[in-house]
C-alpha cells in the first residue's frame, strides 16, 4: 500500500515512475528497458535483493545514478551496517509527503 501511495504522489508531482515488487524485479525491468534513469528510490531491506545490492548492480550501467534509500530502521543502525554510502540520501519511514518530495528534489539537484 505504501508503494502505491508513493507512486501516486510522485506521479501527481510530474515524475515518471516505474514500480517493482522487489530488488530482483527492479533489476530485471531495468535490464529489459534500457534508457535514462534519473533516480532510484529503493527500500534498504527487500525480498530477493537488498537496496544496496540493487544499487551496486546498477552502478556499472548507470555510474551517475542518484539514489534515495528508504528505511524503517534508524539512521544509526543503517550507518553501522554500512548500507548507506556517503552522499546517498536516506528517507526514514514513516515519512511525510513533504519529506519525500523534498528529499527527491534535493537529490536530483
Amino acid at each position: 500500500m505504501m508503494r502505491s501511495l508513493t507512486r501516486q504522489l510522485l506521479r501527481e508531482h510530474g515524475y515518471t515512475v516505474v514500480e517493482a515488487n522487489d530488488g530482483r524485479s527492479a533489476l530485471e525491468w531495468v535490464e529489459s528497458h534500457p534508457g535514462q534513469i534519473d533516480l532510484l528510490l529503493t527500500d534498504v531491506v527487500m525480498r530477493r535483493m537488498s537496496g544496496p545490492e540493487l544499487v551496486e548492480r546498477l552502478s556499472v550501467p548507470y555510474p551517475t545514478l542518484k539514489v534515495v534509500y528508504m528505511s524503517g530502521y534508524t539512521g544509526e543502525l543503517i550507518a553501522e551496517r554500512e548500507m548507506v554510502k556517503r552522499g546517498i540520501a536516506l528517507l526514514e519511514k514513516p515519512f511525510t509527503r513533504t519529506s519525500l518530495l523534498n528529499t527527491i528534489h534535493a537529490t536530483l539537484g
